[in-house]
């Protein structure tokens, strides 16, 4: 429509000169045979006003015609961006499916040396408070999932079940503060107590002075309070210090990283309720 008007325009104010010259060249010619110097110049300059009035229309249509191509560059790039998009969603669905595989493959490899049955069990969500972390499984009571039931990964020890639904279960981790399992160090095999501090820190508690803890050392579950089993991986001792008092103080790391887990182990072993009956 813009260049339209333009051009309808511009093609008037062509068309009014161009007659004005064409009728003064004619008056010219048939009553004296031949034009004068001021027709002439008058003529060169209706022409230099032709070619100086079809600048903005040729510059307007130029910029039109520009326009026209960029709108078309800028769709057709639009429509290979949604092709590519088109073609790329199966790639990573694929890719994605692929490492879900690995993933449940390691799993499925670390539940071969657990002496009980397990169920592998997806994360729906993970639960954030002032105790610390806690997940949501997608296993319930219907899968035979029961509560105090140990949650592994194959790098080690999750926690355990404290809340189950039908189709699905809460999980209490070794992050939250209300969670405590009693470990052995596996070189020295001095016992302590694996926890999360008010500060939120992780740390092992009641080591004896004489156990000497190093850097490093591998803290396994021991087995005692009926809940989980002897031998599970659970942290690794980063820091000690303060020897002076009654027990040193001790920081650990949970060997787990809590931060990239997608699925878990469920222990299908029944836990005692109260492991002293």
């Amino acid at each position: 429509m813009f260049q339209f008007l333009v051009e309808r325009r511009s093609l008037a104010l062509l068309v009014g000169l161009f007659v004005v010259s064409f009728t003064l060249m004619t008056l010219s010619v048939r009553f004296r045979g031949q034009s004068t110097l001021i027709e002439r110049a008058m003529l060169s300059l209706v022409g230099s006003t032709i070619r100086v009035a079809d600048i903005p229309r040729k510059w307007s249509v130029e910029l039109w015609q520009k326009y026209q191509l960029l709108k078309n560059a800028n769709e057709e790039n639009v429509v290979l961006k949604r092709k590519l998009q088109s073609l790329n969603a199966p790639h990573a669905q694929i890719q994605e499916l692929k490492s879900e595989v690995a993933r449940l493959k390691k799993l499925l490899g670390a539940s071969q040396n657990l002496k009980a049955p397990v169920r592998l069990a997806r994360i729906l969500a993970r639960s954030k408070n002032i105790y610390g972390e806690s997940l949501l499984l997608d296993l319930g009571s219907q899968d035979g999932v029961q509560k105090n039931m140990p949650v592994m990964h194959q790098a080690g020890l999750v926690g355990r079940v404290s809340r189950v639904g039908n189709n699905v279960s809460q999980v209490l981790t070794l992050l939250d503060s209300r969670s405590a399992v009693n470990v052995i160090a596996q070189d020295s095999r001095a016992q302590g107590v694996f926890t999360i501090s008010p500060e939120g820190e992780s740390e092992v508690r009641y080591m004896p002075l004489h156990a000497k803890m190093k850097r490093g050392a591998l803290l396994i579950s021991s087995g005692l309070g009926g809940i989980f089993p002897k031998g599970l991986p659970v942290a690794h001792i980063t820091k000690v210090t303060d020897v002076s008092g009654l027990f040193p103080k001790i920081q650990a790391r949970a060997i787990v990283d809590f931060s990239s887990l997608e699925e878990v182990m469920i222990l299908m072993t029944a836990p005692k309720e109260n492991p002293w009956k």
